[in-house]
This record gives C-alpha cells, structure tokens and sequence, in this order.
C-alpha cells in the first residue's frame, strides 16, 4: 500500500464521499499535504490517528500501525510494572518508556505516540511542561494524555487538564483503572 492516500482512494475505503474527506482536511481534523499539482494526499499513518481518535473502524489493510503508548516516570520501577501490565493485556500495544521529561519530549517528536502516561513530578522537565509541550505541536496534539501522581490535589488536577490532559489518576496505581484509563483514550 503507498504511503500516501488520495482524498478518492480514502473515501473509497471508508465507504464515504470524497466530499466528506475533502471537509475533514478543510476543517484541520484529518493532516494533509498537497502535491505540486494540488492534489490532497494523506499519510496512512495519519489517517489511522485520524480514525483512532473519531472511534470510526480501521480498514484491515490500515490496521498494520500499531497502537504507540509512551509511559513517563523517573522511577523505573513504575514505568517496566506499567509496560509490563498494558503489554500482558495488549500484546499489539508498541509500549516505550523515558524517564524524564527531555527523554520524553524527544520520543514525543519520534514516536508520535496515541497515549502517554505521565507522571506529574519529575526532576527538570516536569509532567506539566511535557504536557503542554505534546499538545502544542501540530504533529503531536492528537497524542491523548492520562497523568498520574503520588501527590494529588484537586488543584494538581485541574493544573494538569488544563495543560491538556485527559485526566489525573492517583498513585499507588489500581492498575485496572489505568488500563480503562489508556483503552478510553484510543
């Protein structure tokens, strides 16, 4: 399959009208580019966030793209008993740990990844900064965050949504409620 999609071969594939492709890239919902004849083209890539986020069916010709989860904690510990966890219940789940802020944002950048489980307290960049930097960046933005934190408050929480994420869950994990947590997100 080519890496980029004409608006006609995405509508043809979701079953919708060419119109209907031609709105959502208007609207900056669905990233596009144009050719130099000013054709549309979308990146596959970005058409499966584009579906994962609307909670619209992936074609199985586009369902080869891995769901992406960052997990972001400077303990260790946190980060391997979370990846471990979401991997035994999602083992097509492309899972990747930092343990900083600066790692984050670099793998933030690279990875694009769907969600990202964020501590809020972390030594130089913290769980705020490295929120508000992911949903500030075209490229990044449709990356759903689910914070978490030893310390929290109401005001920590509503600190943390107003930088952009989805919600703040308290440590120590109830690992169940994480797990809900990533799977509302995608």
């Amino acid at each position: 399959m080519a890496s980029n999609l004409s608006t006609f071969a995405i509508a043809e594939m979701l079953h919708v009208d060419p119109g209907s492709v031609a709105n959502w890239i208007d609207q900056d919902l669905l990233k596009a580019h144009r050719t130099p004849g000013g054709h549309r083209r979308v990146a596959v890539e970005d058409l499966v966030q584009f579906l994962r986020k609307h909670k619209m069916p992936i074609p199985p010709e586009l369902d080869t793209i891995p769901i992406r989860v960052l997990i972001v904690d400077d303990e260790p510990a946190i980060t391997q008993l979370i990846a471990r966890a979401l991997g035994a219940a999602h083992p097509d789940y492309d899972i990747h740990e930092a343990h900083d802020g600066f790692r984050a944002g670099t793998l933030v950048a690279t990875l694009k990844p769907d969600v990202v489980v964020l501590d809020l307290r972390m030594p130089g960049m913290d769980g705020y900064e490295v929120c508000r930097l992911i949903k500030s960046q075209d490229a990044t933005r449709h990356a759903e965050v689910v914070a978490m934190t030893a310390y929290p408050s109401p005001e920590s929480q509503q600190q943390i949504i107003e930088c952009g994420a989805r919600t703040c869950i308290a440590k120590p994990l109830d690992m169940a409620q994480l797990l809900n947590e990533v799977e509302i997100s995608l």
